[in-house]
C-alpha cells in the first residue's frame, strides 16, 4: 500500500512539474511584457509594404466604392485583404446607420450597429496612410456616438 501511494505521489509531482514547465515555454508576448516584445508587436501593425492590390483598395475606399472592396476581398486570403474587408465593411455599416430608421422603442438596435463598426475597426491591423484620416475619423465619430447613446440609455 505504501509503495502504491509513493508511486502516485511521485507521478503527481512529475506531472505538476511538467505542466509548469510547459506553461513557461509557451508564454505569449502578451504574457511576457518585455519592452522588446511589445515594440516588435507595434512595428508589425504599423508598417507593411504596400502592394499594388493595397493601393487599388485604398483608392477604392477613397472613392467610397466600398461594395467593390468587399466583393474583391471577401475571400480573406491575406492579412491585407482582411484589413481592407473590415475597413470597407465598417464604412458600409456607417452608411447604413445614416439612412436606417430606428424604432424609438428599441434603443439597443442603434447601439448594436455602432458596436459592429467598432468591432470591424478593432480587427484592422494596418491602415495605409492614404486612408488613415478617414478611418480614424470614422472610429472617433463612432466612439463618440456610442458614448452619447450609452449616456442616454442610463
Amino acid at each position: 500500500m505504501k509503495k502504491v501511494l509513493s508511486l502516485i505521489f511521485i507521478l503527481l509531482l512529475a506531472l505538476t512539474a511538467c505542466g509548469t514547465q510547459e506553461k513557461e515555454e509557451t508564454a505569449t508576448p502578451e504574457e511576457n511584457k518585455t519592452a522588446e516584445g511589445t515594440n516588435a508587436a507595434k512595428e508589425n501593425t504599423n508598417t507593411r509594404e504596400l502592394t499594388a492590390e493595397d493601393e487599388k483598395f485604398a483608392e477604392l475606399i477613397l472613392a467610397k466604392d466600398y461594395d467593390t472592396v468587399v466583393k474583391e476581398t471577401g475571400s480573406l486570403k491575406s492579412e491585407s485583404q482582411k484589413d481592407f474587408y473590415y475597413i470597407a465593411s465598417a464604412f458600409i455599416k456607417n452608411n447604413e446607420i445614416q439612412t436606417k430608421k430606428y424604432d424609438p422603442n428599441d434603443p439597443n438596435a442603434i447601439v448594436t450597429d455602432h458596436k459592429v463598426i467598432i468591432n470591424y475597426l478593432k480587427r484592422v491591423k494596418f491602415v495605409p496612410d492614404d486612408i488613415k484620416d478617414q478611418v480614424n475619423e470614422l472610429k472617433t465619430a463612432t466612439e463618440e456616438k456610442m458614448a452619447e447613446l450609452e449616456k442616454e440609455a442610463e
